[in-house]
């Protein structure tokens, strides 16, 4: 029983540490990405600057704009 909870706990931990690493951008690079509905309005945006902080805001959408930038 103890090996299964262990188990499951470290899935779990595996989960979540790349659900992190999927939004953050790469050290040498930051992004912004903006959601437009079908009428072209937009909806929501998202950043992830270069230090490794990330943003979100409104709702997504599959139209979208994404802009990356290199970090100094």
């Amino acid at each position: 029983m103890r090996v299964i909870a262990m188990s499951s706990f470290a899935a779990v931990l595996a989960v979540a540490a790349l659900t992190v690493s999927v939004k953050a951008a790469p050290p040498w690079q930051g992004y912004s990405i903006t959601y437009f509905n079908a009428a072209g309005e937009v909806i929501g945006g998202a950043t992830a600057n270069c230090g490794g902080q990330y943003l979100s805001w409104g709702e997504t959408s599959d139209i979208i704009q994404k802009r990356t930038w290199i970090c100094d």
